[in-house]
Protein backbone atom coordinates (compact mmCIF):
# COMPACT_ATOMS: atom_id res chain seq x y z
CA UNK A 1 0.00 0.00 0.00
CA UNK A 2 0.96 3.34 -0.76
CA UNK A 3 1.25 6.02 2.31
CA UNK A 4 0.18 10.01 1.44
CA UNK A 5 2.47 11.88 2.85
CA UNK A 6 1.54 14.67 5.37
CA UNK A 7 1.23 17.25 2.52
CA UNK A 8 -0.72 15.27 0.41
CA UNK A 9 -2.78 14.74 3.36
CA UNK A 10 -3.48 18.70 4.66
CA UNK A 11 -3.84 19.46 0.95
CA UNK A 12 -7.03 17.17 0.83
CA UNK A 13 -8.10 18.35 4.11
CA UNK A 14 -7.68 21.97 2.59
CA UNK A 15 -9.74 20.70 -0.64
CA UNK A 16 -12.54 18.93 2.10
CA UNK A 17 -13.09 22.17 3.53
CA UNK A 18 -12.60 24.79 1.03
CA UNK A 19 -15.45 22.61 -0.68
CA UNK A 20 -17.47 22.15 2.65
CA UNK A 21 -17.54 26.47 2.49
CA UNK A 22 -18.23 26.97 -0.79
CA UNK A 23 -21.31 24.53 0.21
CA UNK A 24 -22.35 26.43 3.15
CA UNK A 25 -22.17 29.45 1.00
CA UNK A 26 -24.56 28.37 -1.94
CA UNK A 27 -26.77 27.58 0.59
CA UNK A 28 -27.16 30.49 2.46
CA UNK A 29 -27.62 32.41 -0.85
CA UNK A 30 -30.18 29.80 -1.51
CA UNK A 31 -31.61 30.48 2.15
CA UNK A 32 -31.58 34.30 1.12
CA UNK A 33 -32.80 34.32 -1.93
CA UNK A 34 -36.02 32.11 -0.74
CA UNK A 35 -36.67 35.24 1.74
CA UNK A 36 -36.21 37.74 -0.47
CA UNK A 37 -38.89 35.67 -2.43
CA UNK A 38 -41.32 35.38 0.72
CA UNK A 39 -40.81 39.19 1.00
CA UNK A 40 -42.11 39.86 -2.02
CA UNK A 41 -44.78 37.70 -2.14
CA UNK A 42 -46.12 39.60 1.06
CA UNK A 43 -45.27 43.09 -0.57
CA UNK A 44 -47.77 41.89 -3.24
CA UNK A 45 -50.20 40.30 -0.57
CA UNK A 46 -49.98 44.22 1.25
CA UNK A 47 -50.89 46.18 -2.33
CA UNK A 48 -53.59 43.82 -3.03
CA UNK A 49 -54.96 44.98 -0.19
CA UNK A 50 -54.39 48.50 -0.20
CA UNK A 51 -56.06 48.35 -3.94
CA UNK A 52 -59.21 46.59 -1.91
CA UNK A 53 -59.16 49.16 0.53
CA UNK A 54 -59.15 52.09 -1.94
CA UNK A 55 -62.17 50.57 -3.79
CA UNK A 56 -64.36 50.63 -0.53
CA UNK A 57 -65.87 53.45 0.51
CA UNK A 58 -67.20 54.24 4.49
CA UNK A 59 -67.74 50.58 5.33
CA UNK A 60 -66.87 49.21 8.35
CA UNK A 61 -63.37 47.83 7.98
CA UNK A 62 -61.65 45.27 10.72
CA UNK A 63 -58.12 43.96 11.08
CA UNK A 64 -57.10 40.10 11.50
CA UNK A 65 -55.55 39.35 14.55
CA UNK A 66 -54.85 35.61 15.07
CA UNK A 67 -58.41 34.01 14.98
CA UNK A 68 -60.00 37.08 15.58
CA UNK A 69 -60.87 40.44 13.43
CA UNK A 70 -60.41 44.28 15.31
CA UNK A 71 -62.33 46.71 14.30
CA UNK A 72 -60.12 49.89 12.90
CA UNK A 73 -60.28 52.86 10.71
CA UNK A 74 -59.83 52.69 7.21
CA UNK A 75 -56.85 54.96 6.96
CA UNK A 76 -54.95 53.34 10.08
CA UNK A 77 -55.19 49.85 8.48
CA UNK A 78 -53.69 51.64 5.07
CA UNK A 79 -51.31 52.96 7.19
CA UNK A 80 -49.92 49.90 8.53
CA UNK A 81 -49.77 48.23 5.46
CA UNK A 82 -47.63 50.73 3.71
CA UNK A 83 -45.26 50.60 6.64
CA UNK A 84 -45.43 46.72 5.90
CA UNK A 85 -44.44 47.25 2.29
CA UNK A 86 -41.60 49.70 3.66
CA UNK A 87 -40.04 47.20 6.07
CA UNK A 88 -40.49 44.47 3.79
CA UNK A 89 -38.62 46.16 0.78
CA UNK A 90 -35.92 47.52 2.87
CA UNK A 91 -35.75 44.13 4.20
CA UNK A 92 -35.32 42.93 0.48
CA UNK A 93 -32.29 45.72 0.13
CA UNK A 94 -30.39 44.47 2.97
CA UNK A 95 -31.12 40.63 1.95
CA UNK A 96 -29.52 41.38 -1.50
CA UNK A 97 -26.43 43.16 -0.25
CA UNK A 98 -25.78 40.09 1.96
CA UNK A 99 -26.82 37.76 -0.75
CA UNK A 100 -24.55 39.65 -3.54
CA UNK A 101 -21.53 39.48 -1.02
CA UNK A 102 -22.05 36.06 -0.60
CA UNK A 103 -21.63 35.24 -3.95
CA UNK A 104 -18.55 36.99 -4.70
CA UNK A 105 -17.59 34.93 -1.26
CA UNK A 106 -18.44 32.02 -2.78
CA UNK A 107 -17.05 32.53 -6.19
CA UNK A 108 -13.49 33.95 -4.39
CA UNK A 109 -14.01 30.30 -2.74
CA UNK A 110 -14.69 28.06 -5.92
CA UNK A 111 -11.54 29.53 -7.64
CA UNK A 112 -10.00 28.12 -4.44
CA UNK A 113 -11.32 25.00 -4.74
CA UNK A 114 -10.28 24.88 -8.62
CA UNK A 115 -6.83 25.85 -7.49
CA UNK A 116 -6.68 22.97 -4.81
CA UNK A 117 -8.26 20.41 -7.32
CA UNK A 118 -5.18 21.09 -10.10
CA UNK A 119 -2.43 20.93 -6.53
CA UNK A 120 -4.15 17.61 -6.34
CA UNK A 121 -4.28 16.63 -9.86
CA UNK A 122 -8.13 15.47 -9.56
Amino acid sequence: MQQISKEKEQQYHQYMELEKEVMNTLAKVRQYEASMTQLKRNIQKCQITLKELGSIDQQKTFQPIGKCFILKPKQNIANEVVEIIKSHEKDIDEYEKVRQHLITKGKEKETQLQESMKALKI
